[in-house]
């Protein structure tokens, strides 16, 4: 199984970066659609990533940097499925079954295709308010992975939660955004610290993880801490 990152703050030569995050799971399994649309379907079509051979996208949570190309996409493919938490804007959900997407609300785990499941809405913060979010779980040939898109819930409650679900002991990777660049050194360090002692092997920050929690995150994971780029194509 292989991640083929599309979207992201930083990107290999000849892609466009941008605020958001999207990657491809395989062929068809889309996770998040960054934040806009001509600069997802640009690197798409620089990585040699139809439209017409998506099957479903997968969105972690309703904020614009993670849906901004799916509205483009639904116009370019009808009846693509679209799993979203239940908590997500009414705005949201409208928009998607009136350009032709079929609507999926995932609140607990799924599975959407071979080896592929999504978690299901995990509760967390968000500013001052209340946020739903949802991760990708990949079981792989190097074992089971995890992809989340800010961690709003936080990622030591993500993985938790998946090790659970999954009845697993350790994580292969952990990839995403971690969403913890205001918080002290010293938080960041225990979150990191927390992370290797739930078993995660590998981790790929991405787009919202913040240069100081890639400092930090590099510094405990060393080789193991994947400078995730649009562009990268990552074998789980």
């Amino acid at each position: 199984m292989y991640v083929k990152v599309l979207y992201d703050d930083k990107a290999k030569r000849g892609l466009i970066p941008g605020k958001g995050f999207a990657c491809l799971i395989g062929d068809k399994i889309l996770f998040d659609t960054g934040g806009d649309a001509s600069t997802l379907l640009e690197n798409m079509a620089r990585l040699m990533v139809s439209v017409d051979d998506l099957e479903a996208v997968v969105i972690s949570h309703d904020h614009w940097d993670h849906t901004g190309g799916l509205w483009e996409l639904l116009k370019r493919k009808k009846g693509l499925k679209v799993y979203a938490c239940p908590s997500f804007s009414e705005s949201f959900k409208k928009c998607v079954e009136e350009l032709g997407g079929k609507l999926i609300l995932t609140e607990e785990r799924k599975k959407i295709g071979d080896n592929v499941y999504v978690t299901g809405a995990i509760a967390g913060k968000h500013k001052d308010g209340d946020i739903s979010e949802q991760a990708l779980i990949i079981k792989g040939e190097k074992g089971v992975s995890v992809i989340n898109g800010c961690a709003h819930p936080g990622v030591v409650k993500i993985v938790e939660h998946v090790l659970k679900d999954m009845k697993v002991d350790e994580l292969y990777m952990v990839l995403g955004g971690f969403h913890v660049d205001d918080e002290d050194r010293e938080a960041i360090s225990g979150m990191v610290s927390k992370l290797a002692s739930l078993g995660v092997k590998r981790i790929g920050p991405t787009h919202c993880a913040g240069p100081k929690a890639r400092r930090i995150i590099t510094g405990k994971y060393h080789s193991n801490c994947i400078p995730v780029k649009a562009g990268h194509i990552i074998q789980l």
